[in-house]
């Protein structure tokens, strides 16, 4: 099973002779600009960033002409280069909406963000997903994937009222959300094995640091779908496991994977 892998930056390849580490092209908050710099705050630090003469700038969904179009405000993501005297300077200048990502790949850049929530409509190639801040809706491309348990092509296996999440790529200038992943009902437990028999186990889920355990007791199910990845360890009590799988409601769900942990 693939997880989405929320709140990252998605950075296009450079080569190789070109590339900077991100901590040496560090994005932030726009508090100035200039015709061939940007000025970004991070973390109280205050950082300028000369500009490439032919840097690509972007503001959510559009390349715009000049940095002057640019908001102050605006959450800025940098690709860097180096120039002739092996300086950092920035190829590309995007500004998304606060909390979005950006995919980096220059004169290709996507607006990223996440839709998720409870399954309030669907049809074949849209999802309606409530959440605190009202409903999302989410557009399924052509070849789109739900997993729910096992990976679907269609949405008929989706049910009301399931918890949604997918990573989608907005499109301006109507904001619409597009997908090609969806997962629904994913969860999962960690923690020691209290109690095993013929297809499931239960994990008790303690924090190392304390004798509480906030995530309780869950009870796992196994069948044929289920990976096991033993680390030449075995199923037993005692030891410690991570499991993944879809959501059965009454702390139980039905594991996709199970890692035995050193």
């Amino acid at each position: 099973m693939r997880t989405l892998l929320l709140g990252l930056v998605f950075v296009g390849s450079l080569a190789a002779q070109s590339e900077v580490p991100t901590d040496q092209c560090l994005g932030g908050w726009l508090v100035s600009n200039q015709q061939d710099s940007v000025t970004l705050k991070f973390n109280e630090k205050i950082i300028t960033t000369r500009l490439a003469p032919d840097a690509e700038i972007w503001r959510r969904g559009a390349d715009v002409d000049s940095v002057h179009q640019l908001v102050l405000g605006d959450e800025i993501y940098l690709k860097c280069t180096r120039d002739t005297d092996s300086a950092v300077i920035a190829s590309v200048v995007a500004a998304v909406e606060e909390g979005h990502v950006v995919d980096m790949e220059p004169h290709h850049l996507k607006d990223i963000t996440v839709c998720g929530g409870h399954l309030v409509a669907f049809t074949k190639d849209t999802l309606s997903v409530k959440n605190d801040k009202g409903v999302c809706v989410i557009h399924l491309t052509a070849d789109a994937t739900i997993w729910r348990g096992e990976i679907f092509h269609d949405t008929s296996a989706l049910k009301l009222g399931d918890e949604v999440m997918a990573r989608v790529v907005v499109g301006y200038p109507d904001r619409e959300m597009t997908a090609e992943e969806v997962e629904a009902n994913v969860t999962k437990a960690e923690g020691k094995i209290v109690s095993l028999r013929s297809g499931r186990i239960v994990v008790k889920q303690c924090s190392e640091k304390h004798t509480s355990c906030p995530g309780g007791q869950m009870t796992v199910l196994l069948d044929s779908r289920t990976a096991l990845d033993l680390d030449q360890g075995k199923l037993e009590k005692g030891v410690t496991v991570m499991a993944i799988g879809l959501d059965l409601g009454h702390n139980t769900f039905r594991a996709t994977s199970i890692v035995v942990e050193k």
